[in-house]
């Protein structure tokens, strides 16, 4: 019975395939959304590269599986030339973790890879106008701890819930001199102390307090703090 010798390697088809693949580093490849210079790996943008998309957007990182996957930089050209959107981390072409230059100002923090262009975790805003958040974030809003200084100078240091001041804070009017530790329920102040910073002895009550017959530091602080923890249940 002769013998039947079957090929080892591939077939004439797969062959041609392979060798029409798009492998190794390519000067300029067009696609449907714009032009590509960086590595391929079987037809796959893969590794180092840059693409100019027809919307004026450039990026230039890295890529995995033809997303942008790894560090890599957007810039977008603006009359004659090009300004940052955004630079750091990015996860299966969204932003995860870095600075987006928006319109009005600079965040520097983590993303949510759920959504595209969503601020979530911890980072720090920085406006035009001067104001700076540093803190947590979700869904773009500021949740949980955080410290916001406003252009004015003041600070509010405590607990936000979407986007509001919620839960125990402390607020520093700057030109007064006055330190006010209290809580706010929806963005809402319900009670507060307030002392002034250069004399720490004297406190001044507002809001729901209760009757105190004698104003000094420690039956203040008694009051207050009772009052809090009762605000607070109903949080």
């Amino acid at each position: 019975m002769p013998s039947i010798h079957r090929r080892c390697g591939p077939s004439k088809i797969q062959w041609l395939e392979q060798n029409s693949m798009k492998n190794g580093f390519k000067p300029g490849v067009h696609e449907k959304y714009g032009l590509y210079v960086g590595n391929w790996e079987y037809d796959t943008k893969q590794g180092k590269g840059k693409k100019s998309y027809k919307n004026k957007t450039v990026y230039e990182g890295d890529w995995v599986a033809n997303k942008r996957h790894g560090f890599g930089v957007l810039t977008k050209k603006v009359d004659d030339h090009f300004v940052y959107v955004y630079e750091g981390q990015w996860i299966n072409n969204r932003f995860a973790k870095g600075k987006w230059y928006e319109e009005g100002g600079i965040y520097d923090g983590s993303f949510s890879t759920a959504g595209n262009r969503i601020k979530c975790g911890y980072g720090t805003m920085r406006w035009n106008d001067g104001a700076v958040y540093r803190g947590h974030w979700r869904n773009n809003e500021y949740d949980g701890r955080g410290r916001l200084t406003e252009v004015n100078g003041n600070v509010y240091d405590g607990l936000w819930r979407n986007g509001l001041r919620h839960g125990e804070g402390v607020y520093v009017f700057k030109d007064k001199g006055q330190f006010m530790e209290g809580v706010w329920i929806g963005g809402e102040l319900k009670l507060s102390t307030v002392r002034y910073v250069d004399e720490p002895d004297i406190a001044r009550t507002h809001y729901l307090m209760p009757e105190i017959s004698k104003s000094d530091e420690k039956s203040i602080r008694e009051a207050y703090e009772y009052t809090k923890s009762e605000t607070l249940k109903n949080l």
